[in-house]
């Protein structure tokens, strides 16, 4: 096989691993499960843009989301993003590659593999974190641009890719933390483009300063959320090898098997070797190392020092966002899979029948997790058909009954999912946003859904009317989602109306007249205004990726 035929391939391959991971996520259905949740419409409304006093959790994907669906509709886009996932990363990974020149094309499919198929993928994909890992796959987008930046070129595709990081706070922090060490390398220094990342930052980060409520989050969380031992030796090698990620539920079947532990630590190895290869080469490998020793020890913290870093997330705000520092490992992925490709490459040039071990090296993290093909243990179900008559019927704000954060419906085959109602119904919602890990119960965030759960659980076990705080809170109806189990509405809350009644949800309005609900009209202006900033960076990238084609069609 001729060497041209081998670099077509090299882009084919991303394809194929793609298939192989969505195929079946492609049927007719919304793949929804954990925090991806897609519903038919969800609506543009002010409090998407973190105008509310809950945190911005999904700031500002779900924009993003709200707009798009009216394009293409939500089960379009919910299967985009997921074919997205692993065809960006490994089409960026590609491009990467051929950048670094680091090797010929095969050992380059090995660190796409690598980076395409792991265990940060499988159960980040099978928790739902979408946006998250949109903005992992945008990082070899981002190392590329900004090695570019550094010759003096390809600011519009660095901005391009900072707004792919920037879908999720953890997202923006470790694009910035990349590109702000890439750019800043000893060599020659690049500075404004760091500027315009964090404009793209901006929604999130501002809303995030304003935000109306306590920003600190419950010390129990720390240890909820730490990485974990998956049979690799403890946290440390399990987070080396790629995985350690909370919830026990959402770990490959596989994962601690003897083959997959032997497999892992060749792996490991193997990238090791790479990346020490790599260094020697290119001291700008020092970089990377560097962003992904810091994920490492995020992913870390919570592990070796839980007690100090509970009474941070307890006391400094907005530091909950690093209590699940697993989710921040997609540096030191990028890192391995570098170093994985180089090391193959070093191989093939001392070993014969080298196209032989290049074809293994290249399937070796498939063989280390059979379990990611066909998405990891994702499915396509539907929505009840009445809830789309529920919605018709639903005349104002609401709370979700039974008021908790997470379902397990049967139309889902009772995998768990965030609670749909509040994307799906057009109407604004408060949100419950305590969780339940391991049995414990943790504290929210929002001090409108604190209220509210603390008035309906007070209501449960006392018998009191909880109508009053609920008015108060703004909320004057209820969608009582019948399929999520738990005590009927009406057994702890007197005086609803029946408005729309069916086998799977039912609608009641309270009675009373509920409070207007007003954010200050500064916070709000200040939050807007992070958009309007966010949004002109990203259209000035656009016009200048426009400007600069124009400009190559006009040469030919």
């Amino acid at each position: 096989m001729s060497e041209r035929a081998v670099r077509v391939l090299a882009w084919l391959w991303p394809v194929l691993l793609t298939l192989l991971i969505t195929a079946p996520l492609l049927a007719p259905g919304y793949v929804v499960g954990y925090d991806m949740v897609f519903v038919p419409d969800l609506t543009v409304r002010l409090d998407l843009f973190g105008v509310t006093t809950a945190m911005p959790r999904a700031v500002p994907s779900d924009v993003l989301v709200a707009v798009l669906d009216e394009v293409v509709g939500g089960q379009v886009l919910n299967k985009v993003v997921l074919v997205a996932i692993p065809l960006l990363s490994g089409l960026g990974m590609t491009a990467l590659w051929r950048e670094l020149r680091l090797g010929t094309a095969l050992p380059g499919a090995a660190a796409v593999t690598l980076f395409v198929w792991n265990p940060f993928v499988a159960e980040r994909l099978r928790l739902g974190a979408w946006a998250l890992l949109l903005g992992y796959a945008a990082l070899p987008w981002l190392v590329r641009s900004a090695l570019r930046l550094r010759k003096g070129t390809g600011w519009p595709g660095f901005i391009l890719a900072s707004a792919g990081c920037a879908l999720t706070a953890s997202g923006g922090i470790v694009g910035l933390l990349v590109a702000g060490l890439i750019l800043l390398w000893p060599g020659r220094r690049v500075v404004w483009p760091l500027g315009a990342a964090v404009l793209l930052n901006a929604p999130w980060l501002v809303a995030g300063l304003v935000h109306g409520g306590g920003a600190t989050s419950d010390p129990a969380s720390v240890t909820a959320f730490a990485a974990r031992n998956e049979g690799y030796g403890g946290a440390l090698p399990t987070l080396l090898t790629l995985g350690g990620v909370w919830n026990a539920d959402v770990v490959p079947g596989n994962r601690g098997d003897l083959l997959p532990v032997i497999f892992a630590f060749i792996m490991l190895l193997v990238s090791v070797t790479g990346v020490v290869l790599w260094w020697r080469q290119d001291r700008i490998a020092g970089a990377l190392a560097v962003a992904a020793g810091v994920a490492l020890l995020v992913g870390m913290v919570g592990v070796v020092a839980p007690g100090g870093f509970a009474e941070v997330v307890a006391n400094v705000p907005g530091a909950g966002l690093f209590r699940d520092g697993q989710r921040y490992l997609g540096p030191l992925v990028l890192l391995e899979s570098i170093g994985f490709g180089v090391a193959v490459h070093a191989l093939l040039q001392r070993v014969p029948l080298h196209r032989v071990v290049g074809v293994t090296a290249v399937l070796l993290p498939i063989a280390a997790l059979p379990a990611l093909a066909g998405g990891a243990g994702l499915k396509a179900s539907h929505y009840p058909a009445e809830w789309a008559r529920a919605q018709q019927a639903l005349g104002g704000p609401f709370i979700p009954w039974p008021f908790e954060s997470y379902r397990a419906p049967v139309w889902n085959d009772r995998r768990p999912v965030l609670d749909p109602m509040p994307r799906y119904f057009d109407q604004p919602a408060v949100v419950p946003d305590e969780l339940i890990v391991s049995g414990h119960r943790l504290a929210g965030e929002d001090p409108r859904a604190t209220a509210v759960a603390t008035a309906v659980r007070t209501a449960m076990r006392t018998g009191t009317d909880p109508t009053p705080v609920l008015l108060q809170q703004g909320v004057g109806w209820l969608v009582y989602d019948r399929d999520a189990g738990g005590p009927p509405p009406r057994d702890s809350i007197p005086g609803l109306t029946e408005v729309y009644s069916a086998m799977t949800v039912s609608v009641y309005q309270l009675a009373g007249t509920p409070a207007p609900q007003h954010d200050p009209p500064w916070r709000t202006a200040v939050v807007l205004f992070a958009w309007v900033l966010a949004g002109a960076t990203l259209a000035a990238a656009l016009a200048g990726l426009a400007t600069r084609r124009s400009m190559v069609w006009r040469s030919r």
